[in-house]
């Protein structure tokens, strides 16, 4: 059976420098390469059961969400759980299902299953208990929350500026008619992308902003489109891909006059129903890219003795067609 002593042997570098490495540790370059190699030739295994006692830790972190059934949610966990298992941590995942009031509940789960950090995934303002984030005893990273907590590391998408460039750009391609499908306003990203067009198009005299509001379902882009299409808009922003789903359903079923010249802007979209528009623009959200700096700026946060608590980081979404 493979030890420490061994890899440390083989990859040419101290005992110390490879029990750093393994606790998560930045090395020279080169020895980081050495050991990882060492390490794979002898198919060394940590045992991660007397390292966690011996430290003090579970190297496990928890994940609270309130759904994995998006693709934005799906790849972002994803992400997450490649850079933890990477560095020997796992992942407990839990999601209270659009009911925040389970949130206190689920946080108390994963902090008595010992968990060295906690990541939450949520959008929901209206959660009275968002506070107690900054009183828990282990580091906490929060994606997407509305309120900036002392001592909590917050990852931010730039929702509102992606909007409002995509906005920006119609107008000065000429629309003045723009539509514009929302998703419910109860949700903190949904609100920062309206805010991105109601901003923008404030500053423009002789703008207008036509707007609908759908509930994330595909029948309520199908109507929410039908509805923006008969009011002579010329540009539409769909913000929301399952919404977004219906909207293209319902211009493959239009005139080809409904469709002809209307420049369309949405979220997260590669369908071949794309084919039917003469014109349109995508803003991606960089799922992988969030996914993974989250990832590490929480393990950054376990493994440092000294690290400034409380960091904002905010990741634009691609944008592509303008």
């Amino acid at each position: 059976m493979s030890s420490i002593r061994k890899v440390a042997e083989l990859a040419g570098v101290s005992l110390g420098s490879v029990s750093r490495y393994l606790n998560g540790h930045q090395l020279k370059e080169q020895n980081m390469k050495k050991i990882a190699a060492a390490i794979k030739e002898l198919d060394y295994k940590e045992n991660i059961i007397a390292k966690g006692l011996k430290n003090n830790r579970s190297f496990s972190v928890g994940l609270l969400m309130n759904s994995v059934s998006s693709q934005f949610g799906a790849e972002i966990v994803s992400a997450i759980e490649g850079v933890m298992e990477q560095n020997g941590y796992s992942v407990l995942l839990s999601g209270f299902k659009g009911d925040v009031s389970l949130a206190d509940q689920k946080i108390d789960y994963l902090v008595q299953h010992a968990v060295d950090g906690l990541i939450v995934f949520m959008s929901e303002q209206d959660w009275d208990g968002m506070e107690r984030l900054a009183e828990l005893p282990i580091p906490v990273l929060t994606i997407n929350s509305p309120v900036q907590l002392p001592g909590v590391d917050r990852i931010q998408v730039a929702d509102r500026k992606s909007v409002a460039k995509v906005t920006e750009h119609l107008i000065k391609e000429g629309h003045t008619r723009i539509g514009l499908l929302a998703a419910p306003q109860n949700d903190y990203v949904a609100r920062e992308r309206l805010l991105g067009a109601q901003q923008t198009a404030a500053k423009h005299p002789g703008t207008v902003l036509v707007t609908e509001y759908g509930d994330y379902s595909r029948i309520s882009g199908y109507r929410g489109g039908k509805k923006l299409l008969e009011q002579d808009i010329t540009a539409l922003i769909v913000t929301n891909y399952n919404m977004m789903t219906g909207v293209l359903e319902y211009l493959q079923h239009s005139p080809d006059s409904t469709r002809k010249n209307l420049v369309l802007a949405h979220y997260d979209y590669t369908s071949e129903m794309a084919e039917l528009l003469t014109d349109r623009i995508v803003i991606k959200a960089p799922t992988q890219l969030i996914g993974q700096r989250s990832a590490q700026r929480l393990l950054e946060r376990m493994n440092a003795e000294v690290l400034t608590a409380g960091e904002d980081e905010t990741i634009d979404n691609e944008i592509f067609g303008i």
